[in-house]
């Protein structure tokens, strides 16, 4: 343990990080988490629009392993989350797979997983020391944050370029492989009606359109009592297409391609881009692990692109840095 400060110092709130900082925590390790942005949990979020809550970001998650379904079962038990649904329109019938959501919104998974961490919102990283036997991260606030061990689980490209700044060669031969995983971007149109939307029970459907891969009544999903909200999710080729494009442009085509669904009039749009969600080639490990600099690289990038990988990916580095520390 670092008895002059940090033990571990984690760089991204989302999920994967939360989660490597609980299980660090409960292992006895003193934990720092820095995120640049104004709050935790990164495509676990929720938005509020004219009255309404938008999930915009991850729409739902699912649990294959037993070690993130524990932590379900937790957030059930504490109010935190539910079952949205086990089948969409469209998909066979049968005992299907749970589909859970935050109670009010998707947000509410990571602010429940804060709420005991040493979480520092609006830093953001722009360089990092390595001294002889611990990092250095130093922000654009001025700040500067110790630790022993180092843990980056942001975006894997952004990731790359903040570790540019140390000035090490980290990663050996692995370097040209990490720098070939690939994001798909991602935009979402976030629609107030004035009206019910048409979209059949749960609220949720997966579209096979040339502009949208899914639509969400955020109404339906139980997050927004009081005021019809859509969350229009496009494609990837459509997101590449129009990522530069003006909200006037993008926002009317994906409400267009929706338009069987919206029911009522639109009242008010906006659109919000994701420049990282579906990794496509993912590293073939949970995590990426340099022990003699006391070094890892975890989420999405490793684990996979459901969020159920990126929490996997922070247990597992957890795992694997108790064993070794």
């Amino acid at each position: 343990m670092n008895s002059n400060g940090t033990d571990i110092l984690i760089i991204g709130a989302g999920i994967s990080g939360l989660l490597c900082a609980t299980e660090l925590q409960r292992q006895g390790y003193s934990v720092c988490l820095l995120d640049k942005g104004r709050g935790v949990g990164g495509r676990m979020t929720t938005r509020r629009m004219q009255g309404a809550r938008l999930d915009h970001g991850a729409q739902f998650f699912t649990a294959r392993d037993s070690r993130f379904q524990a932590y379900i079962d937790e957030w059930m038990d504490a109010g935190i989350v539910r079952e949205w649904f086990r089948h969409l329109p469209g998909e066979s019938e049968g005992p299907g797979h749970p589909r859970y959501c935050g109670v009010g919104g998707m947000n509410a998974v990571p602010k429940f997983l804060a709420r005991n961490l040493d979480v520092h919102c609006t830093e953001r990283v722009n360089c990092l020391v390595r001294n002889i036997d611990h990092w250095v991260a130093q922000t654009e606030s001025g700040d500067s944050f110790r630790a022993d061990q180092l843990i980056v689980t942001t975006p894997l490209p952004q990731s790359l370029l903040l570790l540019e700044t140390a000035g090490l060669d980290w990663a050996n031969g692995d370097l040209k492989r990490l720098r070939e995983i690939r994001y798909e971007k991602g935009l979402a149109a976030l629609v107030i009606l004035d009206g019910p939307s048409n979209l059949p029970e749960p609220g949720g459907m997966k579209l096979s359109d040339s502009h949208l891969s899914w639509i969400a009544d955020n109404r339906m999903k139980g997050i927004s009592p009081d005021v019809t909200a859509l969350t229009l999710h496009a494609t990837g080729a459509f997101a590449e297409e129009h990522w530069n494009s003006p909200d006037s442009v993008r926002g009317p085509r994906m409400i267009g391609a929706a338009e069987l669904w919206l029911g009522s009039r639109v009242v008010d749009y906006t659109c919000h881009r994701w420049g990282f969600t579906l990794p496509r080639n993912p590293w073939p490990r949970r995590y990426f692990h340099k022990e003699c600099l006391n070094l890892v690289l975890a989420g999405d990038a490793f684990g996979g692109p459901r969020v159920e990988g990126a929490a996997l990916s922070g247990i597992e580095t957890a795992s694997a840095i108790g064993q070794l520390v």
